[in-house]
């Protein structure tokens, strides 16, 4: 399964349908990104942008099994 994770303060989104929404919005970030001179580092922004500065980075969800060792 996959999720965004901010690459700043660790923020994660599971939800498929949000998932969705926000790689559909993808380019528009980007441009927006390089239009104020800066590259981008994910896919969005972190809902709490305005205080980490953080982006949503595509992570796999590794189920974990005991003592936190993915399976």
């Amino acid at each position: 399964m996959e999720k965004l994770v901010c690459d700043r303060c660790g923020f994660e989104v599971d939800k498929r349908e949000d998932i969705n929404l926000a790689l559909d919005g993808t380019e528009a970030w980007q441009d927006a990104c390089r239009s104020r001179g800066e590259e981008p580092r994910g896919v969005f922004p972190c809902k709490y942008y305005w205080q980490c500065k953080g982006q949503m980075l595509l992570a796999k969800d590794k189920k974990k099994g005991l003592f936190g060792r993915g399976k």
